[in-house]
This record gives structure tokens, C-alpha cells and sequence, in this order.
């Protein structure tokens, strides 16, 4: 293999692990939009969900679904990241106020942020319905869900406590991170795992933050997001199937070089 074959090979398995985009869920508009993450605004889809109150957001890297609850329902809902329309389950969850999601692409499960309970639930995404783990948060309101698939690690934020919290999937129970969050009302919450980079949405100034897992501080975005009430937030990393594309262009160099052997 020649030189420039190996530069294009390494560039063209780059691309898939550098691209990913922040959506978020806003209220007040019933809308989808789309978030800059370096000045914080947002840009809105050309559709309403059709659902009134719409919580949460997850991605599905695996399967290139976004994901979202409605808690008016008690419903998950699936949207089309393009047009902003959302299409409900079959069936609803069983829990009162599924509030934050969380996708984690290790293991294709769905988890979810239930206040009615004080409890994480794990979400069927064919049917639609949830399971609670066996203890509650230990704390009163945790809003916002995130999972980074780089250290297994589900992230929520207690808008009581003002806290980023861990929390053990398989207990359901958070430990608080040592620092306050340093804004009121972080209800969204998404992980981005080509940056390592937590962000979260306060619904009170309507900005994006991003946050340090490790003190739990959070730092503002230099600009609003331009609408009132963005609680859900969901980092869209597509599945890298430009492999497919990149072995179909290897596999045709390879036969080709081939044919030239032959003929000389």
C-alpha cells in the first residue's frame, strides 16, 4: 500500500469520530432545535414535536435514533432529527414524570429519570415501558440524564441540590459531585464522547453549559440559547458507516492494482 493510500485510509476512519451535533428540547415552542456548542444559540427545526412536553432527549448511536419523553404522556417518543416530528411508543411508561434520558451504546439501554419515584428506570425502546432499579436517587429531583460510553459513567444533575450526581446503574443510587453546579435549574444534560465534554441546559438564564465532571462546576456558553425553556438535550454521534464506504474503496484499489499486475 502506498503512501497516499495510507494518508487517505487514516483520514477517511478519522471523520466519523469527529463529527457529532447538541440537540435540545425546548418547551415553550414544542420544538426540536439544533445548539452550537461554542456560542450557546440554538436553531429551531421546521416542525413541532406534536407533543406538548417533551423532557427528555437520548441518542442511539447504534441504531442513529433520537430519542425523547414526554411527560405529559408518560410516553417515549421517537424523532426525526431532520424535520422535528416525534412518534409515540406503543405504550407508556408506567412511571408518572420520566423526566431526563440517557442512551449508553455499550450495552443498548435506555435509561431514564423518573421524579415521581426519585428513581432510574431502565426504558424498552420497542415497547416503550419501563423498569426501576431497586433504590431510589437519594436525592429529590434529578432533572437532566447523561451517559459518557469512554468510562461508563451515568451522569445526572438534582436541581434541588444544585449538584451533578453519578449514579450506579445497577443500584439506582447517586453520589454528589463536591462542588455546586453554580446555576439554579440545569434540567438537560448530554455527554459528548469525541470531546469528553458534559453540557447541560439552565432553563433559568437559557444557556448551555458545559461542565467539569470531576468538581461539578459548571461555566456558561457566551450566548443564550434563544429560547425559554430548553430542558432536554441529546449529542447526536452517528454510527461510523463510512467503514462500509471506506472497504468498498480499498477493496476496488486492491483489484485494480491487481488487474494491472495481470496485464503487464
Amino acid at each position: 500500500m502506498n503512501k497516499k493510500l495510507i494518508l487517505f485510509t487514516v483520514v477517511f476512519m478519522l471523520v466519523p469520530f469527529t463529527y457529532s451535533e447538541v440537540f435540545g428540547s425546548d418547551i415553550g415552542t414544542d420544538t426540536l432545535i439544533s445548539i452550537n456548542t461554542v456560542t450557546g444559540e440554538g436553531t429551531a427545526a421546521p416542525n413541532p414535536f406534536g407533543f406538548e412536553v417533551v423532557n427528555g432527549l437520548a441518542f442511539d448511536s447504534n441504531t442513529n435514533t433520537l430519542f425523547g419523553s414526554d411527560t405529559n404522556l408518560d410516553v417515549l417518543l421517537t424523532i426525526d432529527p431532520v424535520t422535528g416530528e416525534a412518534t409515540a411508543a406503543p405504550n407508556p411508561f408506567g412511571f408518572g414524570i420520566v423526566k431526563g434520558l440517557a442512551f449508553d451504546p455499550n450495552t443498548n439501554t435506555l435509561f431514564g429519570a423518573d421524579n415521581a419515584t426519585n428513581t432510574l428506570v431502565t426504558i424498552d425502546t420497542t415497547t416503550g415501558i419501563a423498569t426501576a432499579a431497586p433504590n431510589n436517587f437519594g436525592f429529590g429531583n434529578v432533572a437532566g440524564l447523561a451517559f459518557d460510553p469512554n468510562t461508563n459513567t451515568l451522569f445526572g444533575t438534582d436541581v434541588i441540590a444544585d449538584r451533578l450526581i453519578t449514579i450506579d446503574t445497577t443500584t439506582g443510587i447517586g453520589t454528589a459531585a463536591p462542588n455546586a453546579l453554580g446555576f439554579n435549574l440545569v434540567e438537560g444534560l448530554t455527554f459528548d464522547p469525541n470531546t469528553n465534554t458534559l453540557f447541560g441546559s439552565d432553563t433559568n438564564l437559557d444557556v448551555l453549559i458545559t461542565i467539569d465532571t470531576t468538581t461539578g462546576i459548571g461555566t456558561a456558553a457566551p450566548n443564550t440559547l434563544g429560547f425559554g425553556n430548553v430542558r432536554g438535550l441529546a449529542n447526536a454521534v452517528p454510527e461510523p458507516s463510512t467503514y462500509i464506504l471506506l472497504i468498498l474503496i480499498l477493496a476496488l484499489f486492491t483489484i485494480r492494482k491487481r488487474v494491472r499486475v495481470l496485464h503487464q
